[in-house]
């Protein structure tokens, strides 16, 4: 069972925030929502182990594809974080509010997109971009065995032409470790899973603080109900399919 507090915020509520910080909260809740979606969904695509190689090729397609999307979105919240909390002062008064572990947070963010980074690297070469020095990249670090396959099927839905994430997955696992492909996925799940932890971290602390400052002193003060969720699956039992049956509308 999953216990979750159920808060209810009206347009009175909101209208006290200063207009500079409450687009700041609405961004971050925003923000907050799309990584915590893409997190979930890249692990548990990158979790799954079917020894059919038909099955094996959808998987690891399809957790690229999600690990992608998650890097370019880890990005875009940091950047905003730096236009709509550093950019506009905000940090001036809300960081010094920040408990230890959210100014731990906020440093370890601010050292990793500091420097060079897995995440960087993959949002600016491959989430959101199709380059043909992707093709070639890839192309070079094909090896004996590496699937080539074509899979069509009548619903797009379930066609899958893997020779293409092969050789696109290939150039980007070498941008991140050259030699050890293996490793370098690891690093990828591994560098996003702690910049979710953090950055999350960080806005739950900024909404905290905002929410203290402008509409209640606590959770219960702001008409917090406990709700309880039944069935929730325990989250190693989750797996994403690739192949799916389509039940056509004059079958139903």
């Amino acid at each position: 069972m999953v216990r979750i507090h159920h808060i209810t915020l009206s347009r009175t509520q909101l209208d006290a925030v200063p207009e500079t910080e409450r687009r700041l909260l609405v961004l971050i809740a925003h923000a907050s929502n799309e990584i915590n979606v893409l997190s979930k969904l890249f692990h548990f695509s990158a979790r799954a182990a079917s020894k059919t190689p038909i099955l094996m090729q959808a998987e690891n397609t399809q957790s690229l594809v999600l690990g992608r999307v998650l890097t370019g979105k880890i990005y875009e919240c940091w950047r905003l974080l730096k236009s709509a909390f550093f950019g506009t002062a905000l940090s001036k008064t809300y960081q010094p509010q920040f408990d230890e572990e959210a100014l731990q947070a906020l440093e370890a963010l601010k050292r990793y997109f500091g420097r060079d980074n897995i995440i960087a690297t993959v949002r600016n070469l491959y989430a959101f971009h199709y380059s043909t020095d992707q093709v070639d990249a890839g192309y070079q670090r094909l090896v004996e065995g590496d699937p080539l396959e074509v899979y069509l099927a009548k619903s797009n839905a379930n066609t899958l032409y893997t020779f293409g994430d092969t050789i696109v997955g290939r150039a980007m696992l070498e941008s991140i470790k050259p030699g050890d492909h293996q490793a370098a996925f690891e690093m990828l799940v591994d560098e996003t899973t702690k910049a979710v932890a953090r950055i999350n971290t960080v806005i739950g602390a900024t909404m905290a603080i905002c929410f203290k400052t402008y509409i209640g002193d606590d959770l219960y003060a702001m008409g917090a109900k406990l709700v309880e969720i039944e069935g929730a699956p325990d989250s190693q039992d989750v797996s994403i399919p690739y192949f799916i049956e389509i039940v056509e509308q004059n079958d139903a």
